[in-house]
């Protein structure tokens, strides 16, 4: 969760961007922008952005996977002979 001590108005991040800019690759602390006092964005660096964008897709893997083992459990599984002769039959290929 992002440090609530880390937030700084839109207004003050446009006065000195560079140097947040900076700050945020250096310490790799998300920090938060708010308008009228309420946040409204959050600015994080891009190494930081893409190993959450990593772990969110190996999450979204897992739980696939997790959705596929529960559904062999329930015997709600067809057999691929099934699917491509629905498929043939629905695309008439």
């Amino acid at each position: 969760m992002a440090n609530l001590v880390n937030s700084y108005s839109l207004t003050d991040f446009q006065r000195h961007a560079r140097t947040y800019i900076e700050n945020i690759n250096e310490t790799h602390e998300p920090m938060l922008l708010t308008v009228n006092g309420k946040v409204q964005a959050v600015l994080v660096d891009p190494v930081t952005y893409q190993e959450t964008e990593a772990k969110l897709e190996q999450a979204r893997f897992i739980a696939a996977i997790r959705a596929g083992e529960q559904a062999i459990q329930e015997g709600r599984t067809r057999s691929a002979e099934e699917v491509f002769a629905d498929l043939k039959a629905k695309y008439d290929f």
